[in-house]
């Protein structure tokens, strides 16, 4: 199945929506919707559910789904169908669930697409959290090797099995790049301003840093969402995007 390239400015900003408040969710999307491409909802489903999926696509705005799908593969099956009916945009998966795991919620995903004519999401791995180190990797989670050599192994994993793409903090795409899809779509969180906190987020680096290392999507969440001036404050990040993205044909910078 075919993904349109975005070409957007704001379709490289996803906002992380952390929190449970259905009325701050909408209300955040109303605000910033001609900012922010991606709205990233996770708690927030488990809360309301796929009414607030609806009512946020509604806006016009593509939504982000972070489940992190992670069972046997007939579950994720359903999941794949499950996704691609409510139609949301993007959808994290757990790759330590195995290729079978991740082919299958591809596979219905790309079957659901094709007997309903609903265009499905992208599926990207997540390959380690941005809250892990070299410590814990080690330690808590009892994984040998660096930080570098896991991502890319369930990098690999993860297109071997047909997703579309990775989640991985802004340094660690240029060492995986070379062995992936050109066509692989890149999820950055852990973006921050330069000298910013890093808040749990251990593996960090700017969105200009991110963009030129040539993530697809850059995740902000507290930056944005606790500014005193939200819509200021995710220009300044559209700024920082745009300084760092080579003019690409049709780009839309908003505000300008």
């Amino acid at each position: 199945m075919s993904i349109p390239v975005e070409d957007r400015l704001q379709d490289r900003l996803c906002l992380a929506l952390d929190t449970l408040d259905r009325d701050e969710i909408v209300g955040t999307v109303d605000e910033l919707k001609d900012l922010v491409g991606y709205f990233k909802i996770h708690t927030g489903f488990v809360m309301h559910g796929p009414d607030l999926v609806r009512e946020i696509l509604g806006r016009g705005v593509k939504v982000f789904l972070d489940l992190k799908l992670y069972d046997i593969p007939n579950t994720l099956a359903g999941y794949g169908e499950a996704v691609t009916r409510l139609g949301v945009h993007l959808v994290t998966v757990d790759p330590s669930g195995g290729v079978e795991m991740m082919r299958s919620v591809v596979a219905a995903a790309d079957r659901t697409a094709g007997e309903s004519g609903a265009r499905r999401p992208r599926f990207v791995g997540v390959t380690l959290l941005t809250s892990a180190d070299q410590q814990m990797l080690n330690t808590e989670m009892n994984i040998a090797g660096s930080v570098e050599e896991e991502v890319r192994r369930r990098a690999l994993l993860a297109a071997e099995a047909g997703l579309d793409g990775i989640v991985c903090a802004p340094g660690e795409i240029g060492s995986v790049r070379a062995e992936l899809p050109g066509d692989f779509f890149y999820v950055t969180p852990g973006a921050r301003a330069a000298g910013g906190s890093g808040h749990d987020h251990r593996r960090i680096g700017t969105p200009a840093e991110a963009i030129a290392d040539g993530s697809s999507l850059i995740v902000v969440g507290r930056r944005i969402r606790d500014a005193a001036d939200r819509r200021k404050a995710a220009q300044e990040v559209l700024d920082e995007i745009a300084g760092a993205w080579p003019a690409a044909p049709g780009r839309v910078t908003p505000g300008r």
